[in-house]
This record gives C-alpha cells, sequence and structure tokens, in this order.
C-alpha cells in the first residue's frame, strides 16, 4: 500500500508540473496582430509615401491607427487588440481616397491588403 502511494504521489507530481508548465508557456505567445497595407494606383504602380489609416469602432470610441507607406507603397502595423480595420489611403498627388478592409483577428498573424487610390 505505502509503495502504491508512493507511485501514485510521483505520477499526480508529474501531470501537476507538466501542466503548470504548459500554462506558462502558453502566456509567453505572440499577442500581436501583424497587418501590411500595399497602396497602388489605378495602374497597380505602387505608391510611396501615402498616409494610411486603421480605424475600428470600439466601446471606448474609435481605435486608429496611422502610418506612411516606404518606398514599394507599404504600411506595416502591429495591433495590440485583434480588430476588423476600415483601411483609407490618400496621397497629395491624387484626387481620391481608396479605401478597403483589413482583419487583424488572429493573434501572432501577418494579414495583408492592397488599397488602390483612383487617379
Amino acid at each position: 500500500m505505502k509503495n502504491f502511494i508512493n507511485k501514485f504521489s510521483a505520477i499526480t507530481g508529474v501531470i501537476l508540473m507538466l501542466s503548470v508548465m504548459s500554462i506558462s508557456t502558453s502566456c509567453n505567445k505572440d499577442k500581436t496582430c501583424h497587418g501590411k497595407v500595399k497602396v497602388v494606383d489605378s495602374s497597380g504602380v505602387a505608391i510611396a509615401g501615402a498616409k494610411v489609416k486603421l480605424a475600428a469602432p470600439s466601446v471606448n470610441g474609435d481605435v486608429v491607427y496611422e502610418g506612411t507607406t516606404d518606398g514599394s507603397g507599404e504600411a506595416s502595423f502591429d495591433v495590440k487588440l485583434p480588430a476588423i480595420f476600415d483601411v483609407s489611403a490618400t496621397h497629395i498627388a491624387y484626387a481620391g481616397t481608396g479605401v478597403g478592409v483589413i482583419r487583424l483577428d488572429e493573434p501572432g498573424k501577418d494579414a495583408d491588403v492592397t488599397v488602390k487610390i483612383p487617379n
């Protein structure tokens, strides 16, 4: 009986240790959502220097992220809270506004969208 109790205690201890290890490692996962917006003109040519805005409604008001496209026409965003964002892009050389939607709702995953600004 004493031998059984020792074996049972050892097995319970190992299971408890494994449970604690799995819980503590799951807390360290990347919870940031990564998004990339590419801005092009109506011909499909990348637009550098475009202003990009991500906006999503929230209980405490709109959540807004802003950025500017680089030389390849891309703007990257790291979002702490998952959401589905309305995307708008403008450039001083273009009369119109490009619009789109990007889903940044899976932590640790990348999402991208291409937005076309009309000439």
